[in-house]
C-alpha cells in the first residue's frame, strides 16, 4: 500500500502548503503531490481558466508521473502570476497535519485507519506549533491504545472491535483536533 491513495481535490492553498510542509521537513510530503497538482489545474481549466501556465500544468497531468520539479516549476510561476506568497511553515504543518487527521476519518476500512495511525508510531513529529507535537504524540497514542498486544495473551482493543465501533471511536477522538484544524481563526490561535 502507498503511503498515499488517490487524494480528494485539494484547494490550491492546500497544496501550496503541502509544498512547503515537504520543503522544511523532506520525507512526510504527500507522493501524490505533482499529480494532485496537475489535477487541480485540469480542474481549474475546465472550469474555464484561461492562464496559460494553468493550461501547462494540466499539460503535465497527461503523463503517468508528471515530474515533481517541473510542476514546482510552474505552481511557481502560477502564484508569482497572481501575487501568491507562500504559507509560513507553522501555517503549512497544520494544514498537513488537517489533511492527514481528514484521511483517518475518511478511511474506508479498518486496515485503512490502523496504517494511518501507524505513521505516527514511526516518526518523531515534534515540529512547531506545539500544538502540533501534542496532536501528532496523542495519534500516536492512540495508535498503541488500539493495536499494542503486549503480551501473547492479550488481544488488542481494535480486535474486540467491530468495524462501526473503531470508526466511530477514532472518529470520536480525532474530531475536536479537526473541528480547530478547519476552523482558521483557531490555526491563527495555535501558530501565536
Amino acid at each position: 500500500m502507498s503511503s498515499d491513495c488517490p487524494s480528494p481535490s485539494y484547494s490550491l492553498q492546500e497544496l501550496i502548503s503541502l509544498n512547503v510542509f515537504r520543503k522544511e521537513y523532506g520525507t512526510f510530503g504527500f507522493d501524490t503531490f505533482a499529480t494532485d497538482v496537475t489535477a487541480w489545474a485540469e480542474n481549474q481549466v475546465m472550469a474555464g481558466s484561461q492562464s496559460e501556465t494553468l493550461l501547462i500544468l494540466a499539460s503535465l497531468n497527461l503523463e503517468h508521473f508528471p515530474d515533481r520539479d517541473e510542476v514546482e516549476l510552474y505552481l511557481a510561476r502560477y502564484q508569482q502570476e497572481n501575487g501568491m506568497a507562500n504559507p509560513d511553515k507553522i501555517i503549512s504543518t497544520l494544514i498537513w497535519l488537517r489533511i492527514r487527521l481528514l484521511q483517518i476519518s475518511d478511511a474506508v476500512n479498518v486496515i485503512e485507519v490502523e496504517y494511518r495511525l501507524a505513521f505516527f508510531t514511526q516518526w518523531c513529529l515534534d515540529f512547531s506549533p506545539r500544538a502540533f507535537g501534542k496532536i501528532t504524540g496523542a495519534l500516536s497514542s492512540l495508535y498503541w491504545e488500539l493495536y499494542d498486544e503486549a503480551l501473547p495473551v492479550f488481544q488488542s482493543r481494535a480486535s474486540e472491535m467491530s468495524e462501526e465501533e473503531l470508526f466511530c471511536y477514532v472518529r470520536e477522538r480525532i474530531n475536536p483536533w479537526l473541528r480547530i484544524l478547519r476552523n482558521d481563526d483557531w490555526i491563527w490561535v495555535l501558530v501565536r
